[in-house]
């Protein structure tokens, strides 16, 4: 896997980050051993998953990046860790959003960021992301003398 994330559809894994790029290929005494690579694979909201074995989550977490990355097919699994968080999906009420508050404040020079401000996502990490994104735009417009909020929460996100 060469990109640094990718993202699955319609399976239990969400999400394979590639570690390796981020750390570089490592042996297990922690020297480059210039082979293998470092996968995470995230699940969220996995509350189905809670009480399966350990091994039965690693083979259908195998099986979904065989599938999904082509050059995993002939590799050999080393290292398997689950690790299960139950807590770690935030999981809201319907109609939550309504006290979410939008990064503009009625304080002069003053705006929010968070995961728990209005950015039109999730209250997740991108969520928070983005709203550190939407508040930057507003400092920069407010500097600027032009504040039209709804052009800056609608405006595309430029990565």
């Amino acid at each position: 896997m060469s990109d640094p994330f990718v993202t699955l559809l319609d399976t239990t894994t969400q999400w394979i980050f590639n570690k390796t790029a981020l750390y570089g290929p490592l042996n297990g005494a922690g020297k480059n051993s210039g082979k293998g690579q470092y996968l995470q694979l995230v699940v969220s909201a996995s509350y189905n998953l809670l009480q399966k074995p350990r091994q039965e989550i690693i083979d259908l977490c195998l099986k979904e990046v065989r599938q999904a990355l082509p050059a995993a097919r002939d590799a050999n699994l080393i290292k398997a860790t689950v690790i299960k968080e139950a807590a770690a999906t935030f999981s809201p009420e319907p109609g939550v959003d309504r006290w979410r508050p939008t990064q503009e404040t009625s304080v002069q020079n003053l705006f929010l960021a968070g995961d728990w401000t209005d950015t039109g996502w999730p209250a997740t990490m991108e969520g928070a992301v983005r709203s550190g994104y939407l508040a930057r735009r507003l400092c920069y417009a407010e500097k600027a003398g032009r504040i039209n909020l709804s052009d800056l929460i609608l405006a595309p996100m430029a990565w």
